[in-house]
């Protein structure tokens, strides 16, 4: 048996058939770990210290609605800093100045990303076509 396998087997025995059934659909692998944080959005934060996990693979966001598509812009920034190892402190834990403070205000409502989709942003192309197409003349025979 591949230490792969034996990972995965411990892993859904921790956290349970219906909850490692969810992770493989959603992340395409089993997790098992603890509870870090939950941001202002319901997202659950979660960190493992197991040594066969893959390395920087030990820490995942599950998100608040759970079967809708997954979207990394759903993550708050903090959140996001932590999850990408640039730090060791959740956000909950920073103190006044290590705060950081955004220079606009974050609109109410998320805004999905909407890549592949067709509200996708689409550029505009005003750059002058290189080759004219052949249009045909219809004439009549004589």
């Amino acid at each position: 048996m591949s230490t792969s396998i034996v990972r995965t087997l411990k892993n859904i025995y921790k956290s349970g058939i219906k909850r490692a059934a969810w992770q493989i659909q959603t992340h395409n692998d089993t997790k098992s770990g603890w509870l870090v944080g939950e941001d202002d959005y319901g997202n659950k934060y979660y960190e493992t210290d197991n040594i066969e996990e893959i390395h920087l693979r030990t820490r995942w966001v599950e998100y608040n609605d759970r079967w809708t598509q997954i979207d990394i812009s759903k993550v708050e920034p903090g959140w996001h800093y932590w999850l990408g190892y640039g730090t060791n402190t959740i956000p909950p834990n920073l103190k006044g100045d290590e705060k950081t403070v955004r220079a606009y205000p974050l609109p109410e409502k998320h805004k999905p990303n909407l890549t592949n989709t067709t509200g996708a942003y689409v550029t505009y192309n005003t750059a002058k076509p290189k080759f004219v197409p052949w249009v045909p003349e219809v004439k009549e025979r004589v």
